[in-house]
C-alpha cells in the first residue's frame, strides 16, 4: 500500500505543534557607539516636497496634449540651463492667479517664470 505524504506532514507538523520551542537566551545589546555619535539611518534622507510641510499633493486633470507640451517646454528650458519642476510651475502660476484676482500687478512674478523679457 501506497504511503499518504500528505498524512505524514500533518502529523509531523502537529508532533512539533506540540513540542515546545527550547527557550534561547539573547545577552542585552551593548552601546557600543560613543553617546555623540547616532547610527546612520537607512535609506534616502527626506529632503523632498513630500517631507516639506509647505507642500501639500493635490490631483489635478489636465489635457494629454498640454501636459505633452508643458513636458516638451520644460526640456528646451533644460537644455538652456533653466531647471523649472512641474509642480513649482503650477504653484507660480497659481499664485500668480490669486494675486490677478486680488487686483495686483502680477508682471514681476510672471516674468519670474518665463524666459522671455521685455
Amino acid at each position: 500500500m501506497k504511503e499518504n505524504l500528505f498524512k505524514k506532514a500533518i502529523a509531523s507538523r502537529k508532533q512539533t505543534e506540540e513540542e515546545p520551542e527550547p527557550k534561547v537566551e539573547t545577552p542585552e545589546p551593548v552601546d557600543t557607539l560613543p553617546q555623540s555619535v547616532e547610527p546612520k539611518k537607512r535609506g534616502r534622507p527626506a529632503t523632498g516636497k513630500r517631507s516639506d510641510g509647505a507642500w501639500i499633493g493635490r490631483t489635478y486633470y489636465v489635457k494629454r496634449e498640454t501636459d505633452l507640451d508643458v513636458e516638451e517646454t520644460l526640456l528646451q528650458l533644460r537644455r538652456q540651463g533653466i531647471e523649472v519642476d512641474k509642480s513649482e510651475l503650477v504653484d507660480l502660476l497659481l499664485s500668480a492667479w490669486v494675486k490677478w484676482q486680488q487686483g495686483e500687478n502680477i508682471e514681476r512674478q510672471i516674468s519670474e517664470i518665463t524666459p522671455r523679457r521685455k
